[in-house]
């Protein structure tokens, strides 16, 4: 995986890199590592080749941590990148949602908090590239987890929600549930299991999807619902 940290105080950057790099040494795995700072650096960076995870300061010079996320998720519409905002304030947190971030943390930054990161995105990234397998007919059909933004069900039939498309089989949503990754997808509804990568927006009663489809949650699953979003959101300390 490749990694690049984005602040435009360059102490934090060495730090951060180091951090980085003892985790992967320590874990025994592959993360490259790259510095930039500032919004325009990286997002240039971006054009040029693809990046799995992003630390990024939000009180950046010229286009700050906000408006750079906004872009990423929204102009190059690049759903898959694990985005951590970083920040000296904690009263930012609850403004970054739209922006989809994967975690928020608080400098100065610990070790472990940076281990914990990781150790969620490494073990999220390995289920994420799972394949999901049904039978359409005679056709033995394989879709990446990733590319699923939801299941829904009509009857006897499950249909795959994707961004450009969509597939059919019969069976049973309770089945897919069963098969599937349990935190990367949410039951919202007895008809609906959703991929919690791709929701957008959420209310007390419905959910959008980064495809603009509003979604219902269902009364009896409102409470859950909620409780595992601002879980997602928020971590123990009360931060995003």
């Amino acid at each position: 995986m490749k990694a690049i940290i984005c602040d435009d105080e360059k102490s934090t950057c060495s730090e951060l890199e180091t951090l980085l790099l003892k985790y992967a040494e320590e874990k025994k795995i592959r993360l490259t590592v790259e510095v930039c700072y500032s919004g325009e650096e990286l997002l240039k960076d971006m054009e040029k080749e693809d990046i799995d995870i992003l630390f990024l300061d939000i009180e950046l010079p010229g286009e700050n941590g906000v408006s750079v996320g906004e872009y990423i998720r929204n102009v190059m519409e690049n759903e898959n990148l694990f985005l951590i905002y970083i920040s000296s304030k904690e009263s930012y947190a609850l403004q970054l949602f739209h922006n989809r971030p994967f975690d928020f943390l608080v400098k100065p930054i610990k070790q472990e908090n940076i281990f914990q990161v990781l150790d969620q995105i490494y073990r999220i990234a390995g289920k994420s590239n799972f394949i999901f397998e049904f039978q359409n007919q005679k056709n033995r059909c394989r879709i990446f987890y990733k590319d699923i933004l939801y299941f829904r069900s009509e009857g006897r039939k499950i249909i795959i929600i994707m961004k450009d498309d969509k597939k059919t089989f019969y069976g049973k949503l309770t089945e897919v549930e069963k098969k599937i990754p349990e935190n990367l997808f949410l039951r919202i509804h007895k008809s609906f299991l959703v991929n919690r990568i791709y929701v957008k927006e959420f209310t007390y009663e419905s959910i959008k999807m980064i495809n603009g489809e509003v979604l219902n949650i269902s009364k009896s699953n409102r409470t859950e619902v909620r409780r595992k979003i601002l879980e997602s959101a928020i971590d123990e300390d009360g931060n995003l």
